[in-house]
């Protein structure tokens, strides 16, 4: 009995056929391109989370050794290269495990000697979802070419404010009805150029649950954001919560300390703030202002809700 061929020839893709596969790729691409990308963010947000809370209990553990939190001022009463500077992120190093950085730190030495060491990046300072690698230029009170070690981390200097869009002062509390918040900020830790201003645990009477501590900035928004200087690493609640004024990028509002002096973040719909009690929380950009400058004091006697 003899054999029959059966062998059939395959069919290959119409062009047709293939444009509806590369289509219907497209499609699905583009539905899990976005899935992606938020579960990246939520992965950066949640590592920004631990890096406020590992600051925070830095500050805890300074407050332990210290009997106070870290001081934050300029030794010369004013800004500059030649100024000699201590800002609490300084102080706050051997608590991070960054005790060989501190160690390079002279307190007796300028800016300007000190820019080696001001040049460092700290891993802790920086948030992941931003887009700097550690370093920037266009920094505060040096010349734009200096290459300096940014933080988006800064301390929540109080919501007293004196100038720019969104003057404020508080009725009670520490520096009642005082909008000098650069020098008697009425929150945990603020600039203090003409001399510290020191607080301690029991200074903070609103509780410390209800206070914040430390908050975040973008570095590429504002000039006033990095680790070594006293007088870029606070800010105040004045200012509302990622503001910037309208008709211009952030990008392009970098220099109005006035008005960019407050808290920001890349994570869309607002940003983490580290409370004095170690707890680290997401603050809506919409926060109610009121609410969001008494968050900010730490003796304003405010009755404070969920928030």
């Amino acid at each position: 009995m003899t054999g029959k061929n059966q062998t059939q020839s395959k069919r290959a893709f119409t062009l047709v056929e293939l444009l509806v596969v590369i289509a219907i790729m497209a499609i699905l691409m583009a539905l899990l391109l976005p899935a992606v990308q938020q579960a990246r963010e939520a992965a950066r947000r949640i590592q920004c989370r631990a890096n406020l809370k590992q600051i925070a209990l830095a500050m805890h553990n300074y407050h332990d050794v210290h009997q106070m939190f870290p001081i934050n001022t300029s030794f010369t009463h004013d800004v500059g290269p030649l100024s000699r500077t201590r800002s609490w992120l300084q102080g706050i190093l051997p608590q991070i495990e960054q005790s060989v950085l501190s160690e390079l730190i002279e307190p007796a030495a300028s800016i300007a000697a000190s820019r080696l060491v001001a040049d460092r990046a700290v891993p802790l300072f920086r948030c992941p979802s931003d887009t700097h690698d550690g370093h920037m230029n266009l920094r505060a009170d040096v010349p734009d070419d200096w290459v300096l070690g940014v933080t988006n981390y800064k301390a929540v200097g109080g919501s007293n404010w004196g100038v720019g869009n969104f003057v404020h002062s508080e009725a009670s509390g520490r520096f009642a009805g005082s909008t000098d918040g650069l020098n008697e900020g009425n929150g945990v830790i603020c600039p203090g150029y003409l001399q510290p201003v020191v607080t301690r645990f029991r200074d903070i009477t609103d509780g410390t649950s209800n206070t914040f501590a430390v908050g975040e900035t973008v570095a590429g928004w504002t000039k006033w954001a990095w680790w070594f200087s006293f007088n870029a690493s606070t800010g105040t609640c004045a200012i509302p919560l990622n503001y910037k004024p309208d008709g211009i990028s952030y990008e392009d509002n970098i220099t109005d300390w006035r008005n960019n002096y407050g808290f920001m973040s890349r994570h869309t719909g607002g940003a983490s703030f580290a409370l004095a009690d170690g707890s680290v929380k997401f603050i809506s950009q919409s926060i109610d202002l009121g609410v969001y400058r008494a968050l900010a004091t730490i003796q304003g006697g405010e009755v404070i809700g969920e928030f």
